[in-house]
């Protein structure tokens, strides 16, 4: 039986060599989010900067590991929009 995997993320920390307590160490978070990351659900873009440095890899290589997890996003600073937007107060989104 095969599994679908909606990431690369194990496959990236298996070719480190890391246990997923050994990354969660690196990224600064929990083994459990590691786990359910690989598992497929979706992860903050904050996370998945984490676990991409933490694995030492750079940002521009999201797209391979975290494909599926953080959805087309396409550069840093759109991230930052996205970020500042849903932080505004909704009256001042409708006037934006």
């Amino acid at each position: 039986m095969t599994t679908l995997r909606l990431n690369n993320l194990t496959e990236f920390r298996e070719q480190r060599l890391m246990s997923r307590a050994e990354l969660a160490r690196k990224a600064e978070i929990s083994p459990l989010t590691i786990l359910k990351i690989e598992n497929g659900k979706k992860c903050r873009p904050e996370t998945a900067r984490k676990i991409i440095f933490g694995l030492g890899y750079s940002i521009e290589d999201r797209d391979y590991i975290l494909h599926e997890v953080l959805g087309p996003v396409t550069t840093f600073e759109e991230e930052e929009e996205m970020v500042k937007t849903k932080a505004r107060p909704a009256k001042e989104r409708k006037k934006a």
